[in-house]
């Protein structure tokens, strides 16, 4: 972490905040939602740093040793090493509003901090920052994730339940997606009900269990869209639809959150049998929307139209 006061602003590049920021939630009604924001602001290494990092490459643990470190939120060590010759973006991230702390985004390594500290230096914009933090790693060891079930408990003793990085995974995101079945599961353990299990056509965290309580990992895994088959059901604007009623179903979901996803059920439902409802024929679709399609003489309903890539809701 950086003192932010010690930063020399004037030759990075400024990123803003979305001037209308979007709730992650389907429950906020708050349509103009308005935040105080700060900017972040984008700078590179340059060559003078990564000589740095490769003079001094024998201090890094996580490249000198037999250790698999992960693929897709690498150190800036390893990004040296596996793109030669590339600057690389470094963002300014400010830690929040009452506070000076900036986080140094894509600068996460493990060198001494002396050599961290010459690394600062030589980055523009950073020649006269202050660390007020260190960069460090953590290694650890896990469980092969194939000895759990799809519950996330163990195969071998039962009752024990694990999540995160213990079962092989790297992230945030894949730890709470973790975190929230084997929790659930535990409790409905103790309450000597069925386990509660989502499939991989039902949600992400489904994929995600999949893969690894079936084949296991040999390194820190990701959760991707690419991992999932059905990638284009599952979409965070149907989330609700997906998982509400099952959330429901086990106790994880209140009386008014369900309520509320009914109604958008029944709303989306009436819209699409309005959309069934009218049908034309392609003659007649021609003529009124100004598209190009074959006159094939076949009735075509609204929705059938909304296929077309020329075709909105606002069209119609």
């Amino acid at each position: 972490r950086i003192d932010g006061r010690t930063i020399d602003y004037s030759h990075l590049k400024i990123q803003e905040g979305d001037p209308e920021p979007v709730p992650f939630s389907f429950l906020n009604e708050d349509k103009g939602l308005q935040l105080d924001q700060v900017p972040c602001h984008m700078a590179y290494t340059n060559p003078a740093a990564h000589q740095i990092i490769l003079d001094n490459m024998h201090c890094n643990k996580h490249i000198s040793e037999d250790v698999t470190a992960p693929r897709y939120c690498p150190s800036i060590e390893s990004k040296v090493i596996r793109f030669k010759g590339k600057n690389h973006q470094i963002w300014l991230e400010p830690e929040g509003l009452e506070t000076h702390t900036v986080y140094p985004q894509g600068l996460s390594c493990t060198l001494p901090i002396e050599h961290q500290q010459r690394l600062l230096k030589c980055i523009k914009g950073l020649e006269n920052s202050s660390m007020v933090q260190c960069g460090y790693g953590v290694e650890y060891n896990y469980v092969d994730p194939r000895q759990l079930k799809p519950s996330l408990e163990t195969k071998l003793v039962e009752g024990l339940f694990l999540a995160g990085q213990i079962n092989g995974t790297t992230g945030y995101e894949e730890a709470a997606a973790q975190g929230i079945i084997a929790g659930i599961n535990a409790a409905l353990f103790v309450r000597n009900q069925d386990s509660f299990t989502l499939d991989r056509s039902e949600a992400y965290i489904g994929v995600l269990i999949d893969d690894l309580t079936t084949l296991g990992t040999t390194e820190p895994y990701r959760m991707f869209t690419s991992r999932a088959e059905h990638r284009l059901t599952l979409r965070p604007d149907n989330a609700d639809m997906r998982l509400t009623e099952k959330g429901y179903s086990i106790g994880c979901v209140s009386d008014t959150r369900m309520k509320i996803t009914q109604c958008m059920k029944e709303r989306i439902e009436n819209g699409l049998n309005l959309l069934r409802g009218i049908q034309f024929t392609p003659h007649a679709w021609k003529k009124e929307l100004g598209i190009n399609m074959k006159e094939d003489g076949v009735k075509k309903s609204a929705l059938d139209m909304l296929a077309h890539n020329d075709v909105t809701l606002e069209t119609l």
